[in-house]
């Protein structure tokens, strides 16, 4: 399951080089919103999560008093009913934990057949308590009528990081991870999305696994997974039973920085995968841009990459655990021919980027 020998795993086009940063240009039509600032009850701001539920789009984000992995963290919600020009008062979608080490971290939203849907991380492991382990998947299904979210059951030793998807065969399956190290996927055989079954991708201790953090492609009988990793390149494994089974990890030619992704399809039928670029200029952040990959309609490699952020994001306005100047851990949506991307910045705020689906043409 370790690398040895090897090849990497194709991920990009191998004809084609993978284009440096002062090779790409923005896109001459992208517009920028600020959807929430960081406040005085929470100064951290990260992980967020946005989809288009019946007349409006919803935005979810796990919010600490301070910093990162925090006693009294939440996850907060706020909804625009009129295409972003005004949002609601952020609520709770999952309040604080009454306990020293367990936290809430990450959200993932789906909305289906009217009913809007969170998938939220109930993590015992944390950065700064890895004596600490367990974890767990919470399912909270919003009321619309009331604008309050209850709890519909868990899911053991599974953290979500990525929106769910429909398999062909009915079934829906999200990546996500368990403990820091473990990539992990969720599968869900019915509609019935507080049950979940999961299955491990197979990795060993010298695969450099930075926090295991996983997203899925679907493909025509594949489904790929797109690993974070400690080593400047993305890890990536297959299953070609619904995400049962996986291949073993391995490291791809698909360069990136540490940093959680997004992988999804568009309407056109191709995969995305949206990333933090590798900097190519000296004193650059890791996290300094943020792109998308995508593939041609119906292939599965990527061979082209979309320009979201580019350059240093605005310092912290409050000291806090693990902040720093970042576009990242995004969440991408397509509606209406129109492509939306939520991302962090700083760990202080959560902005949004809409592009036309047509920027995305190959």
């Amino acid at each position: 399951m370790g690398q040895g020998n090897q090849a990497p795993f194709t991920a990009w086009v191998p004809e084609t080089p993978f284009p440096a940063v002062s090779d790409l240009q923005l896109p001459s039509r992208i517009s920028h919103i600020m959807i929430h600032r960081s406040d005085s009850d929470f100064q951290f701001l990260h992980e967020s999560s946005i989809v288009k539920h019946r007349n409006s789009f919803f935005v979810a984000w796990n919010n600490s008093p301070a910093g990162e992995s925090e006693k009294g963290s939440v996850v907060r919600w706020i909804r625009s009913d009129d295409d972003f020009a005004s949002w609601s008062v952020p609520g709770y979608l999952a309040p604080p934990i009454d306990h020293e080490t367990t936290i809430w971290e990450s959200c993932q939203l789906l909305s289906k057949d009217d009913v809007l849907w969170a998938f939220v991380g109930k993590v015992h492991s944390q950065p700064r308590c890895p004596e600490i382990s367990g974890g767990r998947m919470d399912v909270f299904r919003f009321d619309d009528a009331t604008k309050r979210w209850h709890q519909q059951g868990h899911v053991e030793k599974f953290h979500p990081l990525n929106r769910p998807q429909q398999l062909k065969d009915g079934s829906w399956i999200m990546g996500g991870q368990f403990n820091l190290v473990q990539p992990r996927v969720a599968i869900c055989q019915g509609e019935d999305f507080s049950k979940w079954d999961v299955s491990e991708i197979p990795s060993v201790p010298k695969d450099r696994i930075d926090f295991a953090e996983t997203s899925l492609s679907l493909g025509d009988g594949v489904v790929t997974a797109y690993v974070r990793s400690a080593v400047e390149a993305a890890y990536v494994s297959e299953s070609r039973d619904g995400g049962r089974n996986w291949s073993k990890l391995r490291i791809s030619n698909f360069p990136m920085s540490s940093a959680k992704t997004c992988a999804g399809t568009l309407s056109t039928g191709q995969h995305y995968l949206a990333f933090n670029m590798k900097p190519d200029v000296s004193g650059g952040g890791d996290r300094d841009v943020l792109a998308v990959a995508v593939s041609s309609p119906g292939e599965q490699l990527f061979r082209k990459v979309v320009m979201v952020r580019n350059g240093r994001s605005p310092k912290a306005r409050r000291i806090g655990y693990c902040k720093g100047e970042q576009w990242s851990y995004p969440s991408v949506l397509e509606h209406d021919r129109k492509v939306y991307i939520s991302y962090s910045v700083t760990k202080e705020d959560c902005c949004l980027s809409i592009l036309p689906l047509e920027e995305f043409a190959i």
